[in-house]
């Protein structure tokens, strides 16, 4: 089994089980895991988040940046190795061997943990800048629904097939937008392999975010360091829905990721790992 882990579980008891449990059970981590645990420059708190990986070395798998993914094309055929960077991957128990030396006192191995945090912080603080967009985008989607499908979505009731359909509209449209402005992106899709792209499910994601922020009040008193919080998630409930799902600690995050498979199985027809 293969499961996305959000980098608020990299700590967490529940991965160390997961791994332990079966030497098939494989870690596949994204390039934001990688950002949140170097994020603020504190060795020790990278020390931390890679120690149960470090146990488990030869269980990881380390996903392509996510710039690069968008690029991809949609085939089923080979979907989720064209994601897995196998250099990273192959790489992953020399750098558990850097992260030791390093840990031990090797300055040059220090020097580029600490190099690889200041890097991070900084795309960090591109997500916050996108925060504000994010915050309009919420505000628009809400004013497309009426005050009864808002309460609808809500309580999480059933869906009518009129409000299913005018959802699956704009989730099209939405991808059709991110489709038209990513810079890696040299050709727009068939609708079957539409579906099995990254900016497709990322746009969908989102766009299930948004709906649960506009039915519940909207964004208006969030904090900007919210709102990146969950702009990251949708990357790991995304992704997530690439393999045999999502270990995250984060409620809104796992409900997201589980919308989404549910909308890809029953109403965009798309087949899926882990069901």
């Amino acid at each position: 089994m293969r499961k996305v882990i959000d980098s608020n579980q990299l700590r967490s008891l529940e991965l160390r089980a997961f791994l332990a449990q079966s030497r098939h059970n494989i870690a596949v981590l994204t390039d934001y895991s990688a950002i949140e645990a170097y994020k603020g420059s504190s060795l020790e708190g990278i020390y931390r988040s890679m120690s149960i990986l470090s146990d488990f070395s030869d269980q990881v798998v380390i996903l392509k940046a996510t710039s690069v993914v968008c690029g991809l094309n949609g085939r089923a055929a080979g979907l989720q190795k064209r994601l897995i960077d196998s250099r990273q991957t192959v790489g992953f128990g020399q750098y558990v061997q850097d992260l030791r030396s390093a840990q031990a006192g090797n300055r040059e191995a220090h020097q580029k943990l600490l190099d690889h945090g200041a890097a991070a912080s900084v795309q960090v603080g591109r997500i916050l800048k996108d925060t504000k967009a994010l915050g309009e985008g919420i505000q628009g989607i809400a004013k497309l629904y009426s005050q009864e499908e808002r309460a609808l979505i809500r309580l999480n009731q059933s869906h009518t097939p009129e409000l299913i359909d005018k959802t699956g509209k704009f989730i099209l449209e939405l991808a059709a937008q991110m489709f038209g402005s990513h810079p890696k992106v040299t050709a727009i899709p068939t609708y079957g392999e539409l579906l099995n792209t990254f900016i497709f499910r990322h746009a969908l994601c989102t766009f299930l975010l948004a709906l649960d922020w506009g039915a519940n009040g909207g964004v208006q008193d969030a904090k900007p360091e919210r709102l990146q919080n969950d702009l990251i998630d949708m990357n790991f409930a995304a992704y997530g829905t690439f393999f045999d799902g999502l270990m995250s600690g984060d409620a809104k995050c796992l409900q997201v990721h589980k919308q989404a498979r549910i909308w890809l199985r029953r109403v965009f027809q798309c087949r899926l790992s882990g069901g």
